[in-house]
């Protein structure tokens, strides 16, 4: 190690125990610029680089304002130098340090939009994702089968950093994430295509569980701990981290020939007490529900934690050292070896040559799908659609809803199957654009207009209508030979000629029960997702599959029916109490979770209310907020104070009414605590209710004798 290098290595000792926060930094330029202006820079100054970098990303000394600036401004450097390093140590700290900073420097990009950053990001990140499942920065060894277990930092490392990528290219309400980057970002561009790219790691972290013949243990438990803070910051993807849960079985791997049987029951024994963990965690956090489709994981799951449990109970008893060896011993057989190595070589060899091999013979959807890509991709335009005239050629339904040429495509889509069809509509219909869908909509209603505004002046000049034209010549336009009978066509015989016709009217009854079922499928919803699986195979409703883009927003169906109540349907009293009624319920289920529902219902209520009604009532609001307090005081202990202040500071209004409420409360003997405590709260932070509870005070004092040394004390602090 050169003087330089030892000097380097001394300074962040001392640093690390003296203000790390200032000191860190420094130490980090310094190492960076000598590797920058070093020739040949030795591996001891590359693994201090790594290192430096990841202590500055990971110490909670260093400002995390800072930390983003001071990770984007070496970044480059440290993606140099794992880029031609070959050392373990170097690489692992280096993957580290890009796993802990990512989210900043993708946020920082989204904000600032620096090009060079973001194609620095990338090339880092392909690069580390080229060598999952390899040995790199090791060399291969002779027995492939050997490898799964070297180069374990650097492994660990590199999951650790797709479970990074998947939490921060998915929507989500916690941390940085996707989301917050607009569709036209100059710099971030194919939205969707790095979305899909999450969901295709997560598909490698779950498939590698499932997949790998050998005991790696270091590795199952790495999956496993990442795949449980994915879980935990992007429950939408519960489902299919559950599915691909159900499918490891740690029975089935195989002990590697260098490992003792103690080695392998004590690994095999360390992944099922992880496998156990996990599945607590999901259980206690309520991430596996026992509710909706969620239950049969939740009951299988279930089982195998506690079926683990009785295993570990019975070794503890029994010692880990007191087995069978020949029991526990398993070594994966000779000739499903040499069977699974062979398969292993030609799939490395022969990746390049399958994929320029003869595609097998497509289906008739396939060949359909495909030449109706290519028409659409031929007929791209700047404006997003070719054909934008506000005039249909005729009066079908293909020349109004048509937007791609003037002419048909000689394309029958009505030849797929029900199935494909219903998944391209709705496919569509998640991924297009809302401005572009409005764009198409607005063009399709201009045709509509247009052509029942012809049909009604035909109708008044006792006119026949244009005949519609067929699919099949759309251009040619029948000449009509005018009988005597003609003209006394009556005006109901005119309008059945016509094409396009406007839907029947719903009656009362028929919008009650339809809204009653919009709003049971939002609460059936709103914490669901796809099923595994669910992409390759068609729902038997496939409007079951359509979300909302960002519906993983876990607040997205409450908004929904916050605005359907108190604005969409408010002149209709009852259909507005079902949705009111259905968000009362969520919250009487478990309202010690839920207050910040009942804080953002309540308010936008009141909101509503108070814009529309020059005097400021509120009945509506009042209603359901004493409601709410009705249903909630008779069950609450002393330690629900911070959720019922939060609840009565929070809430936008308060009536004399409001207050008297909490009356029962201070009358308790047990919750009497919870009652005035909650009392001097708002007479401190909320002063328009101070009269309130003065009368409420005074009321009580006069009532019950046991109260009144409390409401005078009161009283004399505070009025």
């Amino acid at each position: 190690m050169s003087s330089e290098v030892l000097q380097l290595a001394q300074a962040r000792e001392l640093a690390m125990d003296n203000k790390p926060g200032e000191m860190l930094p420094k130490v980090l330029d310094t190492a960076m610029a000598l590797h920058r202006s070093s020739r040949s820079p030795s591996v001891e100054l590359g693994r201090l680089c790594a290192k430096l970098f990841l202590d500055v990303a990971s110490h909670e000394a260093v400002v995390s304002s800072e930390k983003p600036f001071l990770a984007s401004q070496h970044l480059g450097e440290l993606w140099k130098l794992c880029s031609s390093s070959t050392d373990h140590s170097t690489l692992r700290d280096g993957i580290l340090g890009l796993s802990r900073c990512y989210d900043w420097l993708f946020d920082l990009v989204a904000k600032t939009s620096n090009k060079e950053l973001w194609e620095t990001l990338c090339q880092f990140r392909s690069f580390v994702l080229s060598k999952w499942k390899t040995v790199y920065p090791l060399t291969p060894s002779e027995d492939s089968l050997q490898d799964h277990s070297r180069s374990l930092g650097v492994k660990l490392a590199t999951v650790k950093f797709i479970s990074t990528l998947v939490i921060v290219h998915t929507p989500g309400n916690s941390g940085i994430s996707i989301a917050s980057v607009p569709e036209n970002h100059p710099v971030i561009t194919g939205k969707s295509q790095l979305e899909s790219g999450a969901k295709k790691l997560l598909g490698f972290l779950l498939s590698y569980l499932s997949e790998e013949p050998m005991m790696v243990a270091s590795l199952f438990i790495g999956v496993l701990n990442c795949l449980a803070f994915v879980m935990k910051r992007r429950p939408q993807a519960t489902y299919h981290i559950l599915g691909g849960l159900l499918r490891f079985n740690v029975d089935m791997k195989y002990q590697q020939n260098a490992e003792s049987v103690l080695q392998y029951r004590l690994a095999k024994r360390f992944v099922e007490r992880c496998y156990k963990v996990f599945v607590q965690f999901g259980l206690k956090s309520q991430l596996i529900k026992n509710s909706g489709n969620m239950a049969q994981y939740h009951a299988k799951l279930s089982k195998i934690s506690q079926t683990l449990h009785i295993i570990g109970e019975e070794t503890k008893a029994k010692g880990i050292m007191n087995f069978d060896p020949k029991q526990v011993e398993r070594k994966m057989p000779s000739r499903e070896r040499a069977k699974y190595v062979t398969a292993l070589k030609a799939s490395n060899q022969n990746s390049s040559s399958r994929n320029n091999s003869t595609q097998p013979r497509m289906s008739p959807d396939m060949q359909l799908l495909t030449e109706l890509q290519k028409y659409t991709m031929s007929k791209n335009s700047s404006a997003g659609f070719f054909n934008t005239s506000p005039i249909a050629f005729d009066s079908t339904y293909a020349s109004v809803y048509s937007l791609m040429n003037s002419k048909h495509s000689e394309i029958d889509v009505s030849k797929l199957s029900p199935a494909v069809m219903a998944k391209l509509c709705t496919e569509c219909l998640y991924q297009t654009d809302t401005n572009k869908m409005i764009s198409g909509l607005s063009i399709v209603a201009s045709r509509y207009t247009d052509l029942m505004n012809k049909a009604s002046q035909a109708t008044d000049n006792k006119k026949r209508p244009l005949e519609a034209d067929t699919v099949q010549q759309p251009s040619k336009k029948r000449e009509v030979v005018k009988q005597p009978e003609d003209e006394e066509l009556s005006e109901d015989e005119d309008k059945q000629e016509f094409t396009l016709g406007a839907p029947a009217p719903m009656s009362e009854e028929e919008k009650k029960q339809h809204f009653i079922r919009i709003v049971g499928h939002i609460m059936a919803v709103k914490d669901s997702e796809e099923e595994p699986g669910a992409s390759n195979e068609v729902p038997v409703n496939m409007l079951h599959k359509v979300r909302l883009l960002d519906w993983n927003n876990k607040t997205s169906w409450l908004t929904l029916l916050t605005r359907l109540a108190s604005r969409g349907v408010s002149h209709n009293e009852e259909m507005s109490n079902t949705a009111r009624q259905a968000i009362y319920d969520y919250f009487i289920e478990d309202f010690g979770n839920r207050v910040a529902v009942v804080i953002e219902w309540l308010s936008e209520e009141w909101y509503y209310e108070s814009l529309n009604n020059e005097k400021g009532e509120t009945p509506v609001y009042d209603q359901w907020s004493l409601k709410i307090l009705d249903a909630l005081i008779p069950f609450l202990e002393v330690s629900h104070r911070r959720l019922f202040i939060r609840l009565v500071s929070e809430l936008p209004r308060l009536s004399q009414e409001h207050v008297d409420k909490i009356r029962s409360l201070c009358l308790d003997p047990l919750r009497g605590s919870l009652g005035f405590q909650s009392l001097k709260f708002m007479v401190m932070f909320r002063p328009p209710v101070k009269p309130h509870i003065a009368k409420l005070l005074t009321s009580m004092k006069e009532q019950d004798e046991s109260v009144r040394e409390q409401c005078e004390a009161v009283l004399a602090k505070f009025y």
